[in-house]
Formats: C-alpha cells, sequence, structure tokens
C-alpha cells in the first residue's frame, strides 16, 4: 500500500463499511482501513477459544425498521443471516416464573400493535391503553426531558414502564430511563411504531456479528475498491489539495478525500495537529461519557429456553439481576450436541462491570432460576464486557453531536456518535456513513483543482 487515490475510510464498523459502499456504488475509488483484525467495529465477533463458537461482542437485536442497515446487509450479501419475524412478537417472563407475550401479526398492519397491547397481560388494563396511546400518537418530548420526565408528561403507570418502557430505553439508548435523552427514544418510538407493521418486527442474527460484514473487502473489490485490516492510521495531514494518511506502519497514503469513522476521540486524535479547529469542534463529543453494555454466554447440555428471546420483567420491588433479555443462541445458530448457549444480555450494565466474573455468572444463573427458565448449572460459561459500549447520549450529550460536515473540503465524520437524529445504533451508524458518503459526492468529494480520481454514475 502505497498509493490509494480516490477517498480513503478510515474505521472498518457499521458506519466505514456504509460510507466505503456508498462511494463505491458511485464510482468512487475507495479504501477502508481498520486498525484491527476484524470488520465490524464495536458490533463484530469472534470465535471463543474454548467452545469455537462465535461470540459477539455484546448480543445485537434487529427491528425492521432498520431500512439502511438491512439494505447494506443485503449489498454484502448477508442479509438473509436477519430473519425478521412477521410482525412483532415477544416472550416475556416475571420474576415468578409467570409467561407473556407480546404479539402483533404483520397481517393485521398497524392495528396489530394496539390489539397486541390490550392483549398483554403482564401490564394492567388501564396501564395498556394509556400505553397503547402513548405509542400512536403521544407527542414529541422536549429537547430537555429525560426518558423519566418525558413518561410522567405522557401519564405512563409503573407496570408499564418496568415492563416495556424502561426495558426499551435501555436495549435502545443503553442508559437508564432517568438519564437517556427523550428525543432518541421518540425516534425509535416513531420509526419503530408509527410506520409498518414490519417496522416493529424483531430479528437476532442467526450468525455471528462478524459475518454479517465480513464479505466487505470482496464487496469493496468487486467495485474496484481496496479493503484492509491491521491498518491503523496516526494521522491525517494536508498534501498538495489533498490529504496523506501516515499509517502506524510508517507508510503513507494519499486521498483526495478522507471519511473518519472511528469514535469521536480518535477522529480528534487524527486531525489535532492538521486541523485545530476540527479538533476542537470535536472535543465535547469527545470528552461524552460511555456507557457500558455487559454479556454472559452460557452453554447448556440441551436446550432450556422456551423461546428464541425472553423478556426478563424486573420485579416490582427488590433488587433486580441486570440482565434485561435471554437469547436462545442455540436455536439461532444451531447448537452441537451437548452444548447449547444461552445468552443473557445487560444494557446500561455499570454495577455489573464492577463484578467478578464469577459473581457475574452466579447472578445470572440466579435469575434463570428466579424466571422459572432453568436451574440446571451451565458446563462453560463466557462474560464480555464492553466498557465503551455506546456514548451516553444525556439531553446534554445531544448538543456535542457534530455534523459529518467537519468544514474542510473533502473530509468528513462518521459513526454512531454524530449528529444522526438517532440512538447510537447499527442503524444509526450506516445513516451517519452513508450521509458522509453524499455529503462527499455532493460537495465534489475532492478539493477545488485536484485531479479526480472516481466517476460518480
Amino acid at each position: 500500500m502505497t498509493t490509494a487515490p480516490g477517498v480513503i475510510v478510515v474505521g472498518g464498523g457499521y458506519a466505514g463499511i456504509a460510507a466505503a459502499m456508498t462511494l463505491a456504488d458511485a464510482g468512487v475509488a475507495v479504501t477502508l482501513l481498520e486498525e484491527r483484525r476484524m470488520w465490524g467495529g464495536r458490533a463484530t465477533s469472534w470465535a471463543d477459544p474454548k467452545m469455537a463458537e462465535p461470540l459477539d461482542n455484546g448480543q445485537h437485536v434487529w427491528l425492521g425498521c432498520y431500512d439502511r442497515a438491512l439494505a447494506l446487509l443485503g449489498r454484502l450479501g448477508t442479509a438473509h443471516h436477519v430473519a425478521l419475524d412477521r410482525g412483532l412478537d415477544l416472550a416475556y417472563r416475571t420474576h415468578e416464573g409467570r409467561a407473556f407475550r407480546l404479539r402483533a401479526p404483520a397481517a393485521l398492519g398497524r392495528a396489530g400493535l394496539a390489539l397486541g397491547l390490550l392483549g398483554f397481560g403482564a401490564v394492567p388494563l388501564f396501564e395498556r391503553i394509556a400505553l397503547a396511546r402513548a405509542l400512536a400518537r403521544g407527542p414529541a418530548p422536549d429537547p430537555a426531558m429525560t426518558v423519566s420526565a418525558w413518561l410522567d408528561a405522557l401519564r405512563q403507570g409503573p407496570a408499564a414502564r418496568r415492563v416495556f418502557w424502561e426495558p426499551l430505553a435501555e436495549a435502545a439508548l443503553n442508559l437508564p430511563a432517568d438519564q437517556a435523552a427523550a428525543t432518541l427514544l421518540f425516534a425509535v418510538i416513531t420509526r419503530a411504531f408509527r410506520g409498518s407493521a414490519r417496522a416493529a418486527a424483531v430479528g437476532v442474527p442467526r450468525a455471528g456479528l462478524g459475518a454479517l460484514v465480513a464479505p466487505v473487502a470482496d464487496a469493496l473489490a468487486a467495485r474496484k475498491g481496496r479493503a484492509h485490516l491491521n491498518a491503523g492510521v496516526r494521522e491525517v495531514r494536508v498534501q498538495d489539495a489533498g490529504f496523506a494518511l501516515q499509517l502506524e506502519s510508517g507508510e503513507s497514503i494519499a486521498a483526495g478525500g478522507v471519511v473518519l469513522a472511528v469514535p469521536a476521540a480518535e477522529a480528534r486524535a487524527l486531525v489535532r495537529d492538521t486541523f485545530p479547529d476540527v479538533a476542537q469542534r470535536l472535543a465535547p463529543a469527545a470528552d461524552t461519557g460511555v456507557s457500558p453494555i455487559v454479556t454472559l454466554t452460557l452453554w447448556y447440555e440441551r436446550q432450556v429456553l422456551p423461546a428464541p428471546v425472553i423478556g426478563l420483567i424486573a420485579p416490582p420491588t427488590g433488587a433486580a439481576s441486570g440482565f434485561h433479555w435471554a437469547f436462545d443462541r442455540g436455536a439461532l445458530l444451531g447448537a452441537r450436541p451437548g452444548a447449547w448457549p444461552v445468552t443473557l444480555v445487560a444494557s446500561a450494565a455499570s454495577e455489573l462491570m464492577s463484578l467478578p466474573t464469577a459473581a457475574i455468572v452466579e447472578r445470572a444463573c440466579d435469575a434463570l432460576a428466579a424466571y422459572g427458565l432453568t436451574r440446571e448449572a451451565p458446563i462453560a460459561t463466557r462474560v464480555v464486557k464492553e466498557p465503551r459500549a455506546t456514548p451516553a447520549l444525556t439531553p446534554q450529550a445531544l448538543a456535542a453531536r457534530p455534523p459529518v460536515a467537519t468544514g474542510v473540503p473533502g473530509l468528513a465524520l462518521a459513526g454512531d456518535w454524530t449528529d444522526t437524529g438517532l440512538p447510537a445504533t447499527i442503524e444509526g451508524a450506516v445513516v451517519s456513513g452513508e450521509a458522509a458518503a453524499r455529503h462527499l459526492l455532493d460537495s465534489g468529494i475532492l478539493p477545488a483543482g485536484h485531479p479526480r480520481n472516481g466517476s460518480r454514475t
């Protein structure tokens, strides 16, 4: 690698992959660089060294409203790995082992959600009515509101909050309801519950997250682009009318345009010396706090969960386990005889992060027993702690999210931390990557006077 005309995208997560594919589809010569040995960024997977099965860096759920992310998988040829339900169909368990189901068949259209909520016995009837009304036509929150404050304004009852709103907020925003920005949850509600019935459908990948984006190098090569792992970037410099990227290996690569699809702090470090004004504007985003996710996989000798995905309803009083969802990964991925994996996920998991592995496993086993799912002892366990899973997008932090444009011709930003109007999810990352690519395309991609190295189609 010495010369790469066109655009260089730094960062091989979903934002960077989306930017690279969008540019390549427009006929631009693209090079995608990722410093690690795998694609996917904070949504990737690797083989467990003991069980030889894919482990995700946090279990991800896809929704039918993930239009851009699903379209990206279609272009990569991996959309078949995410099979969406026909409408909304989720199983729930209470701490006493009572089972409930929330069903909204797609065949009934938007009326199916209202009917499904009215039949959702985990919430008292009068609270179900208020919940259905809020989902259908609740007004947008004030930008300064937290989710809890917005739910107060919507007059949502304690059971509806505990069973529906708070687990949804923590799953989508990765923050407790009293901290998370309500405008982001409203964006989720609008996309998932106020569109087509399919928009609320849930899909869990039937392969490791890494497999969803693994074909990116071949996909870019088919579009005359390139992709490289183990290619860390040290600095972005000005060269002639374009840019030069100094790699960690000591090599330098020239480009007419650059997309920085890395976390805010890394983007700031890459431009600090060359573009101090951009670095200064990125400082608030770089200084935004983060929120962790803890994922625990337990292997059993047989299948133990009665449904592929189960929501774990926290008790109305007393301490909750911290885990919000249980996934039957054996059913999703295809289990080996005698080694059936179950995954439990805890969003906004600051408390669990501080616990040793043995204590997390013990708590999970106690929770599975309390919810009436299994009392069997697992044959193997694996805890994955992701301390920087997402930016902590409080109402105050929203103002720190920058646009994809930097003010420097040919230089754009991408990532779930940019101002997408969405939470820090895979869909938000893809939206940002496509927006960064469109910004370069609409602005001519290259600085004035620089020879064009790709042709738009």
